[in-house]
Formats: structure tokens, sequence, C-alpha cells
């Protein structure tokens, strides 16, 4: 019926579970998430506030409400993914949510024990994550942690390849000439970066992050052992600079 709630699984939630391994792969960031708010909450009495960027469908919210104390901000600028994220959660008193772009979003945050951004600043033109993390910085969370695909190196070729082998539709993104001279970091010989996978370099936001913030650890998934050139992706954990 038109108007009721939509809590059945989106299409972009059915991607991030499209097999065993995607299933699997993307769990790891919430895996680590709550293994911070493990350390986080053991410091804290009071609830723990948190602000997360790009926050699609609330799916953080849910993780985190199950097992902490919190109060909850979202940012959400596609205006799909912030009605199912309303029609889930915003009954609940300790979510709210913020329907506009996180560059002028976190001008209405004035206090946060930690900012979240999980696979979101790649789909951000750079000159926007700029000022975000700048904005960030000003808000001097606790922490602040992003977790972002890698795009460039050996990793991006077992990545295309792996998704044309599996029938899912990464790979498509790119032309299969990009997907070799990204394994190779020759990012000049692809389209610049603007808000899709194809040209991200997580080298760049890491470096951006730490010229405003400590950079405390960069984990790499799916096994912290494997070199970057070989992961599917980063999670970088940064508190502010005295």
């Amino acid at each position: 019926m038109c108007g009721q709630p939509t809590f059945g699984e989106t299409e972009y939630e059915k991607n991030q579970s499209f097999n065993a391994i995607t299933a699997w792969l993307h769990s790891l960031r919430y895996k680590n998430i709550l293994d911070i708010f493990s350390s986080l909450a053991s410091s804290r009495a009071r609830r723990i506030c948190v602000v997360e960027i790009g926050c699609a469908h609330a799916r953080l919210f849910s993780v985190l409400d199950r097992q902490f104390k919190i109060d909850y901000v979202g940012i959400e600028i596609d205006p799909s993914s912030a009605r199912v994220a309303g029609e889930r959660y915003g009954h609940k008193p300790n979510f709210s949510l913020i329907h506009a772009s996180a560059v002028t979003a976190l001008d209405a945050i004035v206090q946060a024990d930690i900012v979240v951004a999980l696979e979101t600043l790649e789909h951000i033109p750079e000159r926007d994550v700029v000022r975000i993390i700048e904005k960030v910085a000003t808000i001097k969370p606790s922490l602040f942690v992003c977790s972002v695909p890698v795009e460039i190196g050996p990793a991006i070729w077992a990545k295309n390849i792996g998704s044309l082998l599996s029938g899912y539709n990464r790979h498509k993104e790119y032309t299969w000439l990009e997907t070799f001279w990204a394994g190779l970091y020759q990012l000049d010989k692809l389209p610049p970066h603007g808000a899709s996978h194809k040209g991200f370099d997580w080298r760049w936001l890491a470096q951006t992050i730490r010229y405003n913030m400590r950079i405390r650890e960069i984990r790499r998934f799916p096994l912290q052992f494997f070199p970057s050139a070989f992961s599917t992706s980063v999670f970088i954990v940064a508190d502010p600079r005295e």
C-alpha cells in the first residue's frame, strides 16, 4: 500500500549481499566498528554521540543500537536512502536524520564522540571531501573512522575480474583498459575521480586526514597482514590533534 514503511531489502542492500564473499567483505566494516565502539563505551559512562556521514539506510544505527547506548545523527543526501532510513528508525528517540550534503550538514554538529563514514567518501567529489575532513577536525570528535575501497594497484585487477566471474556488476564501472592502468597506479590514464569508485586513490584521502587529524591506525581488509596493494578496502581511525 502506498505510504507504508519500506522494510524489505533495497537494491543497494541486495548488492551488498550479492553472494557469500561480497556479504562477508561488506560485513568487515561493521565487525571493526563494533570493536572500536567496545573500546569507546568502556571509557564512557554516558551515552555515545554518533554522527554518520553518508548513512544510506542507517544500518550502522541498527547495528550499534542493539549493543550500545547511543544518540545517533545520520547525514544522507540521497532522498530515497534518507526516506528508507526515516521509515525504519524515525520512531526511535535516539535517532535523527539530516537530509543534506555533509558539507553543509556538519555545520549543525557542535559535538560528537565519534564521526563515522563507511564506504562513503569515495562517492563524494574530492573538493568536498577536503571540506568535510576540515569540518570534522573542527568538531573534534574523540574518533573519526572511515572505510573506503582500494581502487588502485593489483587489488583492482582481482576485484574487477572477480566481479566478472561471479556475475557481479562492479567491474562495469571501468573499461578493461582502465582496470589495467589503475592496477599499475597510472591514474592519469583514467578520467578524474568524481563520485564513483573509478579513479579514487585512498592514499590521497589518508594524507588529507593526516593533515587535519592524527591517524591512529589503518586496518586493511580482508586481512590485516595483506599489503594495501592486495587489500579490498582500508579502515582508517583518527583522532584530533592537540
